[in-house]
């Protein structure tokens, strides 16, 4: 019962290594939790029973409920769909908690991105290019979820309508940087948000060096986008290289501080990078069926908000949750569509001819007011992987504009 699993999973002390030895001593969590101090002594891997002595479920059961409310799935050590490649590092977690479809990872290009939260212009908009070429070519792209860096490379490998992996350091639950609500939501529908922590677990500094691990193991190879020396990219990069992984990494500008990790990674030996076949072309004769060599179709470009985010401070150790949708919408000042009658707006006939059918659609449909993603989705009759794919395009080409909630609109004449 999953009851079970997560007693395992939330002993205090016992750690990845420890569960995993007495998942593997005791065949499992049920048995492992019937057992006594005299069967837990002398395990390998378990330096002290205490831990196990501790029976109560409070939590365990308070887990499953909150679980059952958030719409939460669990994924167990020994579930078939728990990948293969995961289960081959020294300390996979026993228990994932995530939201959306995890893709088949075993059947899958994964490349994880990992970079600097506090990235140059330059960086940011090589985490996007890279992002989308890679999931054109054929790969799901895994990240971290963090501003900066992660979340450029989420967003470009999501404008390519592939699915995508964001690891937490927190609850699935809970939304770090607050910032990327809308990213995290769209990420639910195409893709997973995935942690080894339960629903509501704060994003504390000692968990994100610990996800690393999750993320690498996940991958066939870790690019650093952009990375100062002393980051938690380096430490995935190292991570990467002590479980077989292949390590990328884009050419940096020297002398500027958040690129010397790229640099150092360049001088022992990992693989350049300056577009996207350059890590994939690695994969070709692993999936040749999946990846595929394309040219470049779109020059991507950074809007407004992705060259100057918003700066995530330090996470706290009692940190809220954040918003609901509806408070997200109203402490950002306006009203989503507040004086949209002042407002001049591009004209879509004369963008009609440099435009995509989908982008077309959605054009069509904006010219009456901004409309919320779900209902572009309902009333233009698209797949919804195809319009979030055009959003994205048409947010790149300078035509429409996200607003706070997930509304978009056409966007302003310059």
């Amino acid at each position: 019962m999953l009851k079970y699993w997560l007693w395992l999973a939330t002993r205090k002390g016992l750690g990845p290594r420890g569960a995993l030895a007495v998942l593997r001593r005791f065949g499992s969590p049920e048995l492992a939790y019937c057992a006594g101090q005299q069967d837990y002594e002398g395990m390998d891997a378990l330096r002290d029973p205490r831990p196990l002595l501790d029976k109560d479920m409070q939590k365990p059961e308070k887990i499953l409920q909150q679980c059952y409310q958030k719409n939460i799935h669990i994924l167990t050590y020994q579930d078939a769909a728990y990948p293969e490649r995961l289960k081959n590092i020294d300390d996979p977690p026993v228990v994932l908690y995530y939201q959306g479809t995890v893709p088949a990872v075993d059947t899958e290009p994964v490349i994880a991105m990992v970079g600097t939260r506090k990235a140059s212009a330059y960086g940011l908009l090589q985490a996007k290019q890279l992002g989308y070429q890679l999931g054109k070519i054929g790969a799901v792209v895994a990240s971290g979820g963090a501003a900066g860096i992660d979340t450029l490379c989420l967003t470009g490998a999501l404008t390519a309508g592939r699915p995508v992996i964001a690891v937490l350091g927190c609850g699935v639950d809970v939304v770090y940087p607050a910032a990327n609500q809308s990213l995290f939501e769209d990420i639910r529908r195409h893709g997973c948000l995935l942690s080894e922590y339960p629903p509501e677990t704060p994003p504390l500094a000692e968990h994100f060096p610990a996800r690393n691990r999750i993320l690498s193991g996940l991958s066939l190879g870790v690019l650093v986008v952009e990375a100062p020396k002393k980051s938690g990219a380096l430490i995935t990069a190292n991570l990467a290289l002590e479980q077989g992984r292949d390590v990328f990494t884009v050419p940096g500008n020297v002398g500027v501080p958040t690129c010397q990790g790229n640099i150092q990674l360049l001088k022992e030996g990992a693989i350049v990078v300056e577009e996207g076949w350059d890590v994939m072309r690695e994969y070709q004769h692993l999936y040749p069926e999946r990846i595929r060599q394309q040219p470049r179709t779109i020059d991507m470009t950074l809007s407004r908000d992705e060259q100057q985010p918003k700066r995530a401070s330090a996470p706290k150790q009692q940190p809220s949750l954040v918003a609901s949708q509806t408070e997200f919408v109203e402490t950002s000042g306006t009203k989503a569509v507040d004086n949209s009658e002042n407002r001049a707006y591009i004209d879509v006939q004369e963008i009609f001819d440099s435009v995509t059918p989908d982008e077309r659609a959605i054009l069509e449909l904006l010219q009456n007011g901004a409309l919320h993603i779900d209902d572009l989705i309902d009333r233009s009759g698209l797949p919804a992987g195809r319009i979030l794919a055009s959003m994205t395009l048409l947010e790149v080409k300078g035509y429409v504009k996200r607003l706070p909630g997930r509304v978009y609109s056409l966007a302003e004449k310059q």
